[in-house]
């Protein structure tokens, strides 16, 4: 252990009151990786106290410390050991996140993960499963919940405002080049990410669709490998079943451009569209279902009107989680994404994956012991088929 290690040590019998009254000592595993830095400024909020980093390499090491003034390991037992922080941030591949999570659990910190969760559902499982035996909080940077769009389109749907949903359409294109794979070989790869567009790009996007329409009950999915040159899929079209019979679509691509970012929802009470101009909310005059049994007309539905939307104020942005985090830590306000809501997400990739691969209809909960042995299969090559690449 170095001088810098030994002087950062914390008292074990300093008591969770007590430390209410200062800010919240944060350890970050992961420091190579290139959110770091976003990481790093949202730190410097004042409840927030970043005192040690680790990384699995040791090369970035002495920069780091001379930089942050803080001690560098390479282990992360033992950081976790010699410090016990109040919360542990991981930011490594998301292949690392449920070991990295667990034992940080185990160890006493609540736990900041980045998206997505995990690689598949059953890692999800077992780190929620992990933070209530620790009795620690578990939550999944999905920024994008508390953007102002996100808060407004779910205080309107908990409102009744849409009446009961009827159909979902989601569209996202996120371009990437060839350079951009070759520039990290763990990048779209089974072993390296778990999947491509819906484990690294789409996370957000089906973390949204989740959050304000609920977890669907059946999907139908096609994944391609269009253009990229990659072992995993780069443009997804699915078909979504919710509970209720409502129906949806997503289609998410890294081998399209120009298709800007669309979401809507459509009720029996109105429609919310959240696009590149913002959230528009239209509210029909009479409830779809009472218009249709009632009415006169027989082609016209209920007149429209444009509704004002009031957006909260809100970044929406890595401080705005850290700070979701540190209430919950701090004043037992509800996290914007625990284990639970952030398990929904890659649940939904893992079935688009399943179903594609399959070419069948995947009713959910997911069967996790089939997906597992079909991404075993997926990492080994023996899942690969031709007329999946095109």
């Amino acid at each position: 252990m170095s001088e810098m290690q030994q002087s950062h040590l914390r008292n074990p019998l300093v008591s969770e009151a007590a430390s209410t009254l200062k800010p919240l000592r944060h350890v970050l595993i992961g420091a190579g990786a290139g959110i770091f830095k976003t990481h790093q400024e949202a730190l410097t909020i004042d409840t927030a106290e970043l005192v040690a980093v680790a990384d699995q390499n040791p090369k970035i090491g002495p920069r780091l410390e001379e930089e942050l003034g803080i001690p560098f390991y390479r282990d992360h037992r033992q950081m976790l050991a010699d410090l016990q922080p109040d919360v542990a941030v991981i930011v490594t591949p998301h292949p690392f996140h449920a070991p990295l999570a667990i034992d940080a659990l185990r160890a006493g910190a609540h736990v900041l993960v980045e998206k997505p969760i995990s690689v598949h559902v059953g890692e999800a499982d077992a780190m929620i499963q992990a933070a209530d035996e620790a009795d620690r909080l578990l939550a999944v940077n999905f920024q994008l919940r508390l953007s102002p769009q996100a808060l407004a389109a779910r205080k309107l749907i908990d409102e009744g405002a849409l009446g009961e949903i009827q159909h979902v359409e989601m569209a996202a294109t996120w371009m990437r080049t060839r350079r951009y794979f070759r520039n990290a070989g763990w990048r779209g790869t089974w072993k390296g990410e778990g999947g491509g567009v819906l484990m690294n790009q789409a996370p957000h996007n089906l973390d949204l669709l989740c959050h304000l329409a609920g977890m669907p009950s059946r999907v139908v999915s096609w994944n391609r490998t269009a253009l990229h040159e990659i072992e995993t899929e780069d443009t997804v079209q699915a078909m979504l079943e919710w509970p209720n019979g409502a129906l949806g679509s997503l289609h998410v691509s890294t081998a399209e451009s120009g298709k800007p970012f669309y979401f809507e929802i459509i009720g029996t009470k109105g429609i919310l569209k959240w696009d590149e101009d913002g959230l528009m909310v239209k509210k029909f005059a009479q409830d779809v279902r009472i218009h249709i049994a009632e009415s006169e007309l027989l082609y016209q539905g209920p007149q429209e009107e444009i509704a004002p939307v009031t957006l909260p104020s809100s970044a929406g942005d890595h401080t705005a989680i850290y700070r979701n985090l540190h209430n919950a830590i701090l004043h037992g306000s509800p996290l914007s994404a625990d284990g639970r809501e952030a398990r929904m997400s890659i649940e939904l990739a893992n079935a688009m994956i399943y179903s594609s691969y399959t070419r069948n209809q995947v009713l959910l909960p997911l069967d996790r012991e089939k997906y597992v042995a079909l991404l075993e299969d997926l990492r080994s090559g023996i899942g690969t088929r031709e007329d999946d690449r095109h």
